[in-house]
């Protein structure tokens, strides 16, 4: 045996290399090398690869294309169950230390929600150059419709403007002697109409010991809020002659009231500050001679509405109000909103829900919800049954989070989405009722609505493009978005 070995010796390092060819040809087999091609790297590979190159999107106003419609689908689809992995949305560029890349659906749901930020912020953007303020009532409202109706008929809708009044209530209180001067007064709701000039008589509280025995033939009866109600103060003064009635507060500021019924002479409202100023003139034993005028004018707005018609009977509702105060180019509140709900009009514009979608603009939110009052007192019986959901969306735009409140059922699936896909959110309880939900909640339908964090320049000359947050207009209509496609799903809805 040791002879044969030693025979062998000088052959030993060409087999040892021979064998080591053999295992290198072995491991670079066709199967091997078929696994490799389609990406199936090992789990403790270290190799890095390149994302595919974010596209650059455009933000213009034309109607988008269909490239984003399996993205919407994966967007919206129903989120993983407490039994199943969540994929984290990651941006199309970001590689991971271990080499995998972002997924088909994560990559497309991130390509998606850039495409609804950046067509909210150039409807938003294109809002506010164009129209600029939006007070009711007035041309550049009429223009904001307009605007409305010329871009839902660009993206295939067949929008209608819903019209209607109302009255707009001035009142004005002017000081001629012993000085001219103009104070700030407002008009109690059912004061009668007109103008009246004369001297101011002081008769306190209104009780029946405060009204001149002589009475008050001819005179402007000034009034200090308090004890009894506004409708008795300005009966008693009228009843004793006099022409008008000033209600001057009992605290600090100026204040609105109404009378239940209407008075038979003007009376307006006074802060406390300019009743007592008011009382110290005539407590210099001058006469001191005003003049109370208040009138009601009508005043012409509307809203805009489209539909999107769906397979079953029921029908949800997308709101935005589009007018603004004065002074107020209104920025957040409400161009952020309008901007939101035109974005998923775009998105959503061939792409039937199982319901009818009706999207709303509202005119005159800001003077006492008046377009979403009007929409909901005008639906027909079976109608106003068939709504399912309002969805809400004002002042939506600067901030760092977005805040939701609405119906439990409801703002539960939506806190649910947002924690999921790491959209920052504050649940707001009880719902607030200061925007066009208010009216469909009152009549039993079920409601959510969204603001953003931040509304400390709202109806303010400050709420302007600066202090948008392109974010948070993705957000919004993100979640709204996903909502559209969930909601028949959900426990509670249509019920």
């Amino acid at each position: 045996m040791t002879n044969i070995a030693h025979k062998f010796r000088p052959v030993l390092p060409a087999l040892a290399i021979l064998a080591i060819l053999w295992f290198s040809v072995t491991a670079c087999s066709p199967a091997q090398t078929g696994n490799t091609a389609t990406g199936n790297t090992a789990a403790d590979s270290t190799v890095v690869t390149s994302a595919p190159p974010t596209q650059t999107l455009e933000p213009t106003l034309q109607t988008a294309d269909a490239s984003g419609a399996d993205a919407l689908a994966s967007m919206s689809a129903p989120r993983p169950t407490e039994d199943t992995a969540a994929s984290p949305t990651a941006a199309p560029e970001a590689s991971t230390a271990s080499g995998q890349q972002p997924t088909a659906s994560s990559s497309g749901l991130f390509e998606e929600r850039t495409l609804l930020e950046e067509r909210a912020y150039a409807y938003l953007s294109q809002l506010v150059e164009d129209a600029g303020v939006r007070t009711s009532g007035t041309d550049l409202e009429e223009a904001a419709a307009q605007y409305l109706v010329q871009t839902l008929e660009g993206l295939g809708y067949q929008p209608e403007i819903q019209e209607f009044t109302w009255e707009q209530a001035t009142a004005s209180l002017t000081l001629s002697e012993p000085e001219p001067m103009n104070l700030d007064a407002y008009r109690l709701d059912g004061s009668a109409t007109g103008q009246a000039t004369a001297v101011l008589e002081l008769v306190g509280l209104a009780q029946p010991e405060d009204v001149p025995a002589a009475g008050l033939e001819g005179k402007i009866a000034l009034i200090e809020r308090g004890e009894i109600s506004f409708a008795d103060k300005v009966s008693r003064v009228q009843i004793a002659g006099a022409v008008a009635a000033i209600i001057y507060n009992n605290r600090p500021g100026n204040f609105r009231g109404n009378f239940g019924e209407r008075s038979l002479i003007p009376a307006i409202s006074l802060s406390q500050e300019e009743g007592r100023k008011l009382v110290g003139l005539m407590e210099q034993a001058e006469p001191v001679e005003v003049t109370v005028d208040v009138q009601v004018n009508t005043v012409p707005s509307r809203n805009v509405i489209a539909e999107l018609p769906g397979a079953g009977q029921g029908i949800v509702v997308l709101g935005a109000h589009y007018d603004t105060v004065p002074d107020s180019i209104g920025a957040s509140d409400n161009s952020s909103g309008v901007g939101v709900l035109l974005a998923i009009a775009e998105r959503l514009h061939d792409r039937p829900l199982p319901f009818t979608l009706r999207l709303v603009a509202f005119g005159s939110e800001e003077t006492g919800l008046r377009g979403s009052r009007h929409y909901v007192e005008n639906l027909s019986p079976q109608e106003l049954a068939n709504t399912h959901l309002m969805i809400n969306v004002d002042a939506i735009g600067s901030g760092e989070r977005l805040v939701v409140s609405g119906d439990r059922w409801v703002v539960r699936h939506v806190v649910d989405t947002a924690a999921g896909e790491g959209v920052l959110l504050e649940r707001s309880a009880p719902a607030r009722l200061r925007s066009d939900h208010a009216p469909f909640r009152n009549a039993w339908v079920p409601v959510v609505s969204f603001r953003s964090d931040d509304v400390s320049r709202v109806n303010s000359p400050a709420d302007t493009m600066e202090h948008i947050n392109p974010r948070l207009l993705d957000d919004a209509a993100f979640l709204a978005l996903n909502l559209l496609q969930n909601v028949d799903g959900l426990p509670g809805f249509g019920q």
